[in-house]
Order: C-alpha cells, then sequence, then structure tokens
C-alpha cells in the first residue's frame, strides 16, 4: 500500500514514513540511510520537474502561418529544419506549454475522437489576450475556477484570430478546416459545423446548429423561420410550437434557481406558462416540490389534473361541521382575482378560473360572525 501510495503522492507518505526511515537508520549502515534518501529526493525531484516543465511555454507549434492584409494565408515558420521557413530563433513565434500542444479528446481517448467533454473537435482556441491555448471557451472557465495565481480572462470567442489544428499542430488564422497542406485530416474540416462568427466548432453527429444574426450565437435547431423564431421583444429565439408569451429581454438575466446566465447557457432551458425561463435541470428539481414561478407565481404549466385529484379529495372528505360554515377570502394567483371560498384544508379553489394556486387572505367563521352580530344588536337595543 505505501508503495502504490508514493508513487503519486510521495510528499504525503514521505512524511508519514520518516519514523519508519528513522528506526532503520539505527540498524543500516550510514551509507545505505543516504543512499536510500537521496533516491527518494531524486524521484520527487524528477516527478514535479516533469510537472513544471508542462506548464512551462517553451515549445512552439510544428508549423506557424499567418494572413496577409489581402487576404491570402501563407506559411511563415516550420520546425522542420530542411524549411526555408525554418528560423530556430524566430521571436515572433509564439510559444506554448507540452499541455497546451498535447490533443484533448471528446471521449477521453476511447475511440480517439478529439475535442473535449463539452465538444467534438479537432482545433483548440488561442486565447486572444494571454494566448493560451483552449479547447473550448468553457475549459478555459474551469481553468479560471481553479485555484491558480496566473488566471486567463474570459475567452472571447468573437476575439479569437487563431486556432490550433490538433491532428497535426499547425498554428493558423481561425478557418472551417486546416491550411497545411501535409495535414493527416486530408483537407477534413475541424468540425461538421463551424461558424466564422462565434468561432465555434461542433463535430457530433445527430445535432443540428443555427446561427441567430439577432442573438449573434450559434443555438440547437435548424435554423430560423423552420423550427425557430427570433422574438424581438424578448430578444430570444422561440420554437414555433410553443405557446409564446412575451417577457421583454426574458433571457438577458440569470436563472431564478441556480442564478446562473441563461443567454449564453450550453444547458437547455425550460418556457413555463406564465413566460419566464429558467434551466432545465432547474425545473425538473424544483417540480419535485413546487408547481408554482419562483418569479410570479403562477403555474408553471398546465396543472388540470393535479386540480382534478384535488377536487376528488375534497368530495371525499368533507369538512366537520365545526367548519361547515366557514369561509376563506382568496387571491388567485393564476388570474390575479379574490373572491370568498368555503374553506376546506385541501386546498382553497378559485371560483373564477378552477384554479387551487390560491393565497387565504382572511378566514371567517359564519357561526362565529353571526354571535358577534348577534351580541352587537343585543347591545345597541339595551
Amino acid at each position: 500500500a505505501l508503495g502504490g501510495f508514493s508513487e503519486y503522492f510521495p510528499g504525503q507518505i514521505a512524511h508519514s514514513t520518516a519514523p519508519l526511515v528513522a528506526a532503520a537508520a539505527r540498524h543500516q549502515p550510514e551509507a545505505v540511510v543516504q543512499t536510500t534518501q537521496q533516491t527518494h529526493h531524486m524521484s520527487f525531484s524528477m516527478s514535479s520537474a516533469g510537472a513544471s516543465a508542462r506548464l512551462r511555454r517553451e515549445t512552439p507549434p510544428s508549423s506557424y502561418y499567418k494572413k496577409s492584409p489581402d487576404g491570402e494565408v501563407s506559411l511563415v515558420w516550420t520546425s522542420d529544419p530542411k524549411s526555408t521557413k525554418f528560423h530556430p530563433n524566430d521571436e515572433s513565434v509564439p510559444l506554448f506549454s507540452a499541455s497546451e500542444l498535447a490533443p484533448t479528446y471528446h471521449d477521453g481517448g476511447i475511440n480517439h475522437i478529439l475535442g473535449c467533454p463539452h465538444y467534438a473537435r479537432s482545433c483548440k482556441l488561442r486565447h486572444p489576450t494571454s494566448g493560451r491555448l483552449y479547447t473550448c471557451r468553457l475549459c478555459c472557465e474551469q481553468t479560471r475556477e481553479m485555484a491558480t495565481k496566473d488566471k486567463d480572462s474570459p475567452l472571447d470567442r468573437y476575439e479569437v484570430t487563431e486556432v490550433l489544428c490538433m491532428r497535426c499542430g499547425a498554428l493558423q488564422p481561425a478557418g472551417d478546416k486546416c491550411v497545411n497542406q501535409e495535414c493527416p485530416s486530408g483537407g477534413k474540416p475541424f468540425s461538421r459545423y463551424s461558424c466564422n462568427i462565434c468561432h465555434f466548432y461542433d463535430d457530433s453527429v445527430n445535432k443540428s446548429i443555427y446561427h441567430c444574426p439577432f442573438c449573434n450565437v450559434c443555438r440547437s435547431g435548424k435554423g430560423l423561420g423552420i423550427d425557430y423564431r427570433h422574438c424581438m421583444r424578448c430578444n430570444a429565439c422561440v420554437s414555433l410550437k410553443d405557446d409564446h408569451h412575451c417577457i421583454p429581454q426574458r433571457l438577458q438575466g440569470n436563472c431564478p434557481i441556480c442564478h446562473e446566465s441563461m443567454f449564453q447557457s450550453t444547458e437547455p432551458l425550460r418556457g413555463l406558462k406564465c413566460g419566464h425561463v429558467m434551466h432545465l435541470s432547474c425545473f425538473t428539481n424544483m417540480r419535485g416540490h413546487s408547481y408554482t414561478c419562483p418569479l410570479c407565481k403562477k403555474s408553471a404549466e398546465d396543472m388540470s389534473e393535479y386540480f382534478a385529484l384535488l377536487d376528488s379529495a375534497i368530495r371525499m372528505q368533507p369538512m366537520p361541521p365545526a367548519y361547515a360554515a366557514t369561509t376563506s377570502n382568496i387571491y388567485c394567483q393564476d388570474c390575479g382575482k379574490m373572491g370568498n371560498v368555503t374553506y376546506h384544508f385541501v386546498g382553497l379553489k378559485c371560483q373564477h378560473c378552477q384554479s387551487y394556486n390560491t393565497r387565504e387572505l382572511q378566514r371567517v367563521d359564519a357561526n362565529i360572525m353571526a354571535s358577534l352580530w348577534q351580541g352587537y344588536n343585543s347591545h345597541q337595543s339595551t
């Protein structure tokens, strides 16, 4: 067990086995003890040096392509010593760490599908500010959440100008396919879908994606006028099949459950009956304990079947005679109207829209009110 742990956590095990080393020193020659300690120190130093080497930005790409002012892309540097474009000390060539240049895989390397856990693609984006390489903007966000001193700013995909081909390692202007003629891809695009505005790449097989010029982002769907339309008032793409309720700028805010941004969210969104929107996963969790919108308190979806169950429960459980004359003043959160209904502990049904999504404002006992009114009249007559 100690041998297995020492391979991955040498510092931790070295501290925990220090008493064993000290005890062994009393029974072994001094040279043997020193050799053991030196070997352990060297192995720890080598592992630390290997980790730091992967973080140092000292390795150039395999080749470097740049775009001229007239739009022509040409090779300006290569790592091939036989080429005329090879210049060992060219400081204009950007340097990267070994981890940045290493290919990443969408499937963890099982079937060698290039990409990241978020998207399948065969290129990396170069951060427009720091120059670091990230497979996608979400990978950059995950790195930003780590406890590191040197943090990048959020990756602005609209400002990306260069990408790295993960098949040949060529750094080049952002495009839909590798410009290197010797790339193993053979002119194959980086992904099935690519957008030159968002610099978004996705090689998913069964996914339809389109770019909305009004949202200025790429969204899941076949396209505007096909299965989606853009509502100018809501500033959002809505399905042609949905009964849409306009709420100005409804996607510009945060999810009312998790408080994360929704406009550029990669998670599926769920529109409620009232028109408000939240993440689908947040809606699923909310429906486990509530059926009302957390913002306006209206019913989140059609609750007619649930309300029918409440009707049956009220018919099967009549109130005791002591509460037979009790009524309640209610406010309906679905239709916004007030009324007076017969009190029941199961629920208070709105007489206008037949909803049980109501609030009790005041409870009135008719017997008590009659006694009070009779006492008041007796007092007035005396």
